[in-house]
């Protein structure tokens, strides 16, 4: 077999320059990774969409038994504790978001401690440097976020940070 390199230059009027040989490799290149489908198999039926996804809920804490035993008498008395469950009000987090949404008092309410106290950071600290400008910014967040709460029964706004919806 011979290369275009081997053979004598001919320069006619039409040609100007040499033809390309391209080989083509005896198989094709090992992959660099393996394609997702062969790795990760879906299980059969519509896939849920992420706005419908809800976060599990915690488990209910079993009632913690407490052997306690009376200094009067020989037998042991177990005591059962319930944790407390605290379910939040849509409409408290819904009206807080309305009138104090600029302080993150709704998201402190819903348990998003984090973000609330960053809005309110945001307000106080940022509203006093931007002259009011970042506060004001905060109050519009926390009435579209109240709004949202009062309104939508699916989603995010309908559930606090644990994952438990919101009452009412």
């Amino acid at each position: 077999m011979t290369d275009t390199i081997d053979r004598p230059l001919v320069l006619d009027d039409d040609v100007f320059e040499r033809p390309v040989v391209t080989r083509r490799p005896l198989r094709a290149p090992d992959a660099p990774y393996q394609p997702l489908s062969a790795t990760v198999r879906y299980p059969l039926g519509p896939v849920p969409d992420l706005e419908d996804a809800v976060p599990d809920a915690a488990p209910e804490a079993e009632p913690v038994r407490t052997p306690r035993r009376w200094p009067w008498q020989g037998v042991r008395v177990s005591v059962q504790v319930r944790p407390i469950v605290w379910h939040r009000s849509r409409v408290v987090a819904g009206l807080l978001g309305v009138f104090l949404g600029a302080f993150g008092l709704h998201r402190m309410y819903m348990g998003y401690w984090r973000r609330g106290l960053t809005m309110l950071a945001i307000t106080v600290i940022g509203g006093f440097f931007t002259l009011g400008l970042a506060a004001l910014a905060m109050g519009l967040w926390g009435f579209t976020e109240g709004l949202l709460v009062l309104s939508v029964r699916r989603g995010r706004y309908a559930r606090d940070a644990h994952g438990r919806p919101l009452r009412g």
